[in-house]
C-alpha cells in the first residue's frame, strides 16, 4: 500500500483483526444493501430473483474479499469467529423469511423445508466468487437471470409439473447437536491415518495454522517419526488434494460405466459425487480451501485434475442436451459450473450426525437441478 508497517497499525491491532473487519464488514454491506432492495417488492418469487441479483452483485463487485471471507474463516479468534457467523446467520434469515413467504403463497414446493431450500440457493451463489471472471462470456446480470432460472424451475410446487418428484425430507428440527469430530483412523495403515488426521485438522484449522508436531501427536507418534513418511508439511496437502479429485473421479468412472441412458447417467453422477464429497468430506474441504497454499508446480498439477473432472462433466450435460432431457438455452460450461457449485458448497455445512444423511443430500439437490434445468 506504500506505508510503513507501524501506520498500518494506526488502523488495526493485528492481521487477525484486518481479516475480521474485511469478513463483518463484507457482511454487513450485503444485510444493508440487499435488505434495502428487496423492502421495496411485493411479489414472492421476485423477491427471490432480486435478492439473487443484488447479492451477485455485491460478491462479485468485491469477489476476492467474498474468497477471503469463504476460506478464511478458521483463521480468525474464536470471538470473532463467532460474531462472523452471527452475521452471516442474520443475512440468512433475510432470504429463509422470504423462501418461507414464498412457500406459505404457495408458489415455491413444500415438500423441501425451506432451510434446504435456502443452503442449495446460497450454494449456487456462493460458490460463483471461485469461476466467474468479468471478461468471459456471461456478464453478473446474466448470471443471475440463469441461477434465477435454474433455481426458482427447479424450486416450483409440485403441481406446476408432473415430473416433479415429491421428497420426504426430515424438518432442521431434527437435527442432532452436530459437533465436528476427527474421523475415527483405528486399523488403518498409518499412511492413511496420516493424511485422514491432516485433512481433518487443514480443512478445520487451517494449513498455515496446523504444524507437523500438532498431527504427530494426534497421531500419537513423535515428529520426527512423521518425517519418515513424508519430507514436508506441504506433501500432506498435496497429497490431499491429489486423493481428493482421483477418487472422486474413480468413483463416478466406475458408476458411470454400466450405465448407458443419459438421463440415468445424469442422476449417477450427482449421486456419487455427493457421496463420495460427502463421505470424504475434510479431505475435500482441505483440497477446495487451502489450494492456493501450495507451490505453483504443485498447484498447477491439482487444478490439471480439477479441469479434467469439470470437463467430464460438462461433457455428461451435452449428452444429455443432445438427447433433450436438459434445457439448451443455458450453455452446457455454465450448467456445469453451477451444478458443481451446488454440490461442492455443501462440504462447508453438512453435518454427519445432522438430521439429512448423505443420499438425502444427493436427492435434494438432485431434484432441484434436474427440474431446474430440465428441457
Amino acid at each position: 500500500m506504500g506505508i510503513q508497517q507501524a501506520s498500518l497499525y494506526h488502523h488495526v491491532a493485528s492481521k487477525e483483526e484486518l481479516l475480521y473487519q474485511l469478513g463483518a464488514s463484507a457482511l454487513n454491506q450485503l444485510q444493508n444493501e440487499v435488505e434495502a432492495a428487496v423492502a421495496a417488492v411485493e411479489d414472492p418469487l421476485e423477491k427471490i430473483r432480486v435478492f439473487i441479483r443484488a447479492h451477485l452483485a455485491l460478491v462479485l463487485q468485491h469477489q476476492i474479499r467474498h474468497v477471503t471471507l469463504l476460506t478464511g474463516l478458521h483463521g480468525l479468534t474464536e470471538a470473532h469467529r463467532l460474531d462472523i457467523v452471527a452475521l452471516r446467520k442474520r443475512y440468512g434469515n433475510l432470504l429463509l423469511a422470504m423462501i418461507r413467504d414464498a412457500q406459505s403463497s404457495g408458489v415455491i414446493r413444500t415438500d423441501i423445508p425451506a432451510d434446504y431450500l435456502y443452503l442449495a440457493l446460497l450454494n449456487l451463489l456462493n460458490w460463483t466468487v471461485f469461476w466467474f471472471r468479468p471478461t468471459r462470456e456471461l456478464s453478473v446480470e446474466q448470471v443471475a437471470d440463469l441461477f434465477g432460472a435454474l433455481f426458482l424451475d427447479g424450486a416450483m410446487p409440485l403441481s406446476a409439473r408432473s415430473h416433479v418428484v415429491r421428497l420426504s425430507l426430515p424438518e432442521p428440527s431434527s437435527r442432532r447437536a452436530a459437533k465436528r469430530k476427527a474421523p475415527r483412523a483405528a486399523e488403518k495403515p498409518t499412511p492413511e491415518r496420516m493424511l485422514d488426521r491432516a485433512a481433518y485438522l487443514f480443512a478445520t484449522k487451517g494449513y498455515a495454522a496446523t504444524s507437523t508436531r500438532e498431527i504427530a501427536t494426534s497421531l500419537g507418534m513423535r515428529k520426527a517419526s512423521l518425517y519418515y513418511h513424508i519430507r514436508t508439511k506441504e506433501d500432506l496437502l498435496h497429497t490431499v488434494a491429489l486423493a481428493s479429485l482421483e477418487g472422486i473421479r474413480s468413483a463416478v468412472d466406475a458408476a458411470l460405466e454400466p450405465v448407458s441412458d443419459a438421463q440415468q447417467r445424469i442422476r449417477t453422477l450427482l449421486a456419487t459425487h455427493i457421496e463420495h464429497l460427502l463421505k470424504n468430506q475434510y479431505q475435500h474441504a482441505a483440497a477446495l480451501w487451502e489450494l492456493h497454499l501450495l507451490s505453483p508446480a504443485r498447484r498447477a498439477e491439482v487444478v490439471a485434475l480439477r479441469d479434467s473432472y469439470e470437463k467430464m462433466v460438462r461433457t455428461e450435460i451435452q449428452r444429455a442436451q443432445t438427447a433433450g432431457i436438459l434445457r439448451g438455452d443455458i450453455s452446457a460450461k455454465q450448467l456445469s459450473l453451477s451444478l458443481l457449485g451446488l454440490l461442492n458448497r455443501c462440504v462447508m455445512w453438512y453435518a454427519p450426525n445432522g438430521p439429512l444423511p448423505r443420499a438425502d443430500v444427493g436427492a435434494l439437490l438432485t431434484e432441484v437441478f434436474l427440474v431446474g434445468s430440465r428441457a
